[in-house]
C-alpha cells in the first residue's frame, strides 16, 4: 500500500511508481490483453471466432460503417447478430473510413487503443479527486483507483470490440475541465462542448449530462443567473459535433424515426437490464408494454432530472459540484434506460469513484455517515464485483434481473443522503 502520509502533492506518475495496487492493476490489464490476443488466434485458426463472443459488437459498428457507403439511409436496419446499431449517424461515417481495413485488424486496433483509454480513466479518476481536494492518504483511495482500473465490465467490454472505455474518458475529461475553475475563456468552454459532443456520439445517453455544463443560477423566484461566455462555448462547440448528425436526419428523415426506435422502443430479446423501468415491466402485466415503459422513463426519470436540475440551479455559481450531478445522471441511465445493463456499470462506477473519495474526505460527515458511506463505498465494489449474481438469475432462472436494480435503488439512496449532508455543510 501507499504510505498512509502520501502528500496531495504527488503528480499522477509519481504516485503510480509508489503505488503497489496500482502496478498490479496494470499487470492484470496487460496479462488480460495479452490472454485475449491469444484467444483470438486460437478461435481464428479454428475458424469458430465469429460464434465466440470476440468482435460481437464490433461487428455491428464495422458493419453500420459499410452500410453507410452503400445505403446512408439504412444504417438503423443494421443487425449483425441481434444487435442494432444506436448510434448517432457521424459514428457509422467515421467508421465507414476504417472500412477498407479487416475486420479483426481493426478489431485489434481498437481493443488495444480501449487499453490505452483505460489507463487514462485512471488517470482522470486520480486528477478530478485531486480537483477536490482528495488527498492520497484519504480512505480507500488507493483500492478505489485499482477497482477502477480493473473492472470486470472492461475486459467484457474489450472482448466485445466496444469503445465504451473511450466515451468514459471523453466524459471524464470533460467533468476536469469544468471543475478547472481557473479557465474562463470561450475556447475553453468550446472545447467541452465538443468532448461532450464525441462522447454522446458514442453513447448517445450522455446527453443528460449537458444541462449541467452550464451554470444557471437562480437569484429569486423570477430571476435567472446565466454564465453566458460557457453557454455560448458549450453550445458552439456541441453544436459543431452534432452538425453532421442534423445534416443526415434532413437528409434522411426516416433515419431519425429509425434512431427513436432503437433507442426507446425496440427492445433486445433477452438482454440483460439494470433499469428499474424494465423490472417493473417484468411485474406488471400491461398489453403495451412500449406505452409502460414510455410511462415509466418520463415519470422516474422525470423526477430523478427534474430534482438533480433544481438543486443544481439552486446552488451559487461557484458551489456547483459538477461531479455529483454527474454521478446521479450514471444513476439515472442504469435505473430508468430500459437497455441498461451490467457493462454501464463501468462507466457508472467512474464517476461514484471520486465522488465517494470526496465525501470520505469532506469534513462534514460525521461518524454515522461515515459508516453509511463504507456501506455505500463496499456495496458499490461488490456490485462491481458480483454482477455475475443478477446475470445468472436473468440468463437461466427468471428471464429478468431482480437484484442489480434493486441494489443500484439502495446505493443510490445512501448516495444522496450522504452527499447531501456535505451540500449542507458546504453552503452553511
Amino acid at each position: 500500500m501507499v504510505a498512509e502520509s502520501q502528500k496531495t502533492s504527488d503528480s499522477f506518475l509519481e504516485y503510480f511508481k509508489k503505488s503497489r495496487l496500482l502496478k498490479i492493476g496494470l499487470a492484470f490489464n496487460l496479462i488480460y490483453f495479452v490472454g485475449a490476443i491469444f484467444g483470438l488466434i486460437y478461435f481464428f485458426f479454428e475458424g469458430t471466432v465469429l460464434e465466440t463472443v470476440y468482435t460481437v459488437d464490433f461487428r455491428v459498428f464495422y458493419e453500420a460503417g459499410q452500410v453507410f457507403i452503400s445505403s446512408p439511409s439504412e444504417i438503423y436496419s443494421v443487425n449483425p447478430n441481434g444487435l442494432p446499431f444506436r448510434y448517432f449517424p457521424s459514428f457509422a461515417a467515421y467508421m465507414a473510413i476504417f472500412t477498407g481495413i479487416p475486420l479483426l485488424t481493426l478489431y485489434l486496433i481498437n481493443i488495444t487503443l480501449m487499453m490505452i483509454c483505460n489507463l487514462g480513466i485512471v488517470y482522470f479518476v486520480y486528477q478530478v479527486s485531486q480537483q477536490k481536494g482528495v488527498s492520497t492518504s484519504t480512505k480507500n483511495f488507493e483500492r478505489t483507483l485499482l477497482f477502477v482500473f480493473i473492472a470486470p465490465q472492461h475486459i467484457v467490454n474489450i472482448m466485445f470490440g466496444q469503445i465504451t472505455q473511450l466515451a468514459i474518458l471523453l466524459a471524464l475529461i470533460v467533468l476536469f475541465l469544468l471543475q478547472s475553475s481557473n479557465h474562463d475563456s470561450l475556447g475553453w468552454f468550446f472545447v467541452t462542448g465538443i468532448l461532450i459532443g464525441l462522447a454522446a456520439t458514442l453513447k448517445p445517453f450522455f446527453l443528460v449530462f449537458i444541462p449541467f455544463m452550464v451554470p444557471i443560477t437562480a437569484m429569486d423566484r423570477v430571476r435567472f443567473s446565466v454564465a453566458f461566455r460557457q453557454l455560448v462555448g458549450v453550445a458552439l462547440g456541441f453544436m459543431l459535433v452534432m452538425l453532421p448528425n442534423i445534416v443526415y436526419f434532413f437528409t434522411y428523415p426516416s433515419a431519425l424515426d429509425g434512431f427513436i426506435r432503437v433507442n426507446l422502443f425496440e427492445d433486445l430479446t433477452g438482454q440483460h437490464s439494470t433499469s428499474i423501468t424494465k423490472l417493473v415491466i417484468a411485474f406488471v402485466p400491461f398489453s403495451d408494454t412500449n406505452l409502460l415503459q414510455i410511462i415509466i422513463i418520463l415519470i422516474l426519470g422525470g423526477f430523478l432530472f427534474f430534482r438533480s436540475y433544481v438543486r443544481f440551479v439552486k446552488t451559487p455559481p461557484n458551489q456547483k459540484d459538477y461531479l455529483r450531478h454527474f454521478v446521479e445522471m450514471t444513476f439515472l441511465i442504469l435505473l430508468v434506460y430500459p437497455d441498461s445493463w451490467f457493462l454501464f456499470l463501468a462507466i457508472w462506477y467512474a464517476f461514484l469513484a471520486p465522488s465517494m473519495l470526496h465525501l470520505y474526505n469532506s469534513d462534514s460527515v460525521s461518524e454515522m455517515n461515515l459508516r453509511k458511506l463504507d456501506y455505500l463505498w463496499s456495496g458499490a465494489n461488490n456490485l462491481l464485483a458480483f454482477f455475475s449474481i443478477g446475470i445468472i438469475l436473468h440468463y437461466l432462472i427468471l428471464g429478468f434481473d431482480p437484484i442489480i436494480p434493486i441494489w443500484l435503488t439502495i446505493l443510490f439512496i445512501l448516495y444522496d443522503r450522504i452527499s447531501q449532508l456535505d451540500t449542507i455543510s458546504t453552503t452553511s
